[in-house]
């Protein structure tokens, strides 16, 4: 009986996760600010309406579920206000791109872990804690030295060792901001509370889904349902080795490399456009 219920709540969960995090990036680039800052209010006083009711009803693991819907809502409405006009960045360059996702990934990241040390809980309920250290290190630096080579020799254009000077700066910076933010968000307030509800290969799988689901909106891919398959088997991934590890450390350095696939050539064709 416990397992059917267990299953039965993977189903509301997803569509919410998914209504959230389609509302805040898949579709948000098609929703006038205006509007997308109200929705973002209704939301925050919702789900915070959510967790005190679920909270003076002792109702844990749902007021937990909660007060991360309200934290994530909260997250997206702060950093909207943090514009590229704001920082007065050039996003055609190195520089202006990895600032952008920087200023994005601080913010969402320091109002998430800002907001569940203020509501009371652990920096180990986000799995931003040692875990199992050795072997989260070794499995994230040997896949993001993987994943580097293969974006070094897999480049259709050259890559001098000017390129890398003058670039590796920015492009550290925007892998790890972007890494950190994206694992933290997708899945490290997430798996810990949803295992409450689910299975963990179900919180896993779970997780996975909403991941690739915010990666719809891509213009760097020409196929992008292909690209969302991969992310969502990446997520699968990356899911399972904070799971194990009991750290988001191994899951943002796998991550980082995974995006050295993504931002080598973007920066590529910027230095050959300019």
């Amino acid at each position: 009986f416990m397992e059917t219920k267990k299953l039965l709540s993977f189903f509301p969960i997803l569509l919410i996760c998914l209504a959230i995090f389609m509302l805040n990036i898949t579709f948000a680039g098609k929703i006038s600010s205006t509007i997308l800052m109200i929705i973002r209010i209704v939301l925050i006083v919702l789900f915070f309406t959510a967790w005190q009711l679920f909270k003076r009803k002792k109702q844990i693991h749902t007021k937990n579920l909660a007060f991360i819907f309200m934290v994530i809502n909260l997250a997206f409405f702060i950093v909207s206000f943090f514009t590229i006009e704001l920082w007065n960045l050039n996003l055609n360059s190195a520089k202006g791109i990895a600032l952008m996702k920087f200023s994005d990934g601080f913010i969402i990241s320091f109002v998430l872990i800002g907001s569940f040390l203020v509501g009371g809980y652990k920096l180990n309920d986000i799995f931003i804690s040692r875990g199992r250290l050795t072997l989260g290190l070794s499995i994230g630096f040997l896949t993001f030295i993987l994943f580097g080579l293969y974006a070094l020799l897999s480049s259709k254009q050259p890559i001098e060792s000017a390129f890398i000077s003058k670039n590796l700066g920015w492009i550290l910076l925007f892998i790890f901001s972007n890494a950190f933010m994206e694992e933290l968000l997708f899945r490290g307030v997430f798996i810990k509370a949803l295992n409450n509800f689910l299975k963990p290969v179900w919180t896993i799988i779970l997780t996975a889904i909403v991941f690739a689901a915010a990666h719809l909106q891509v213009t760097y891919t020409p196929d992008v349902l292909f690209f969302a398959l991969i992310v969502l088997i990446l997520g699968v991934i990356w899911g399972f080795l904070i799971h194990y590890t009991k750290s988001i450390m191994a899951s943002v350095l796998f991550h980082a490399g995974g995006d050295l696939l993504i931002i080598v050539p973007t920066y590529l064709s910027l230095a050959g456009n300019g």
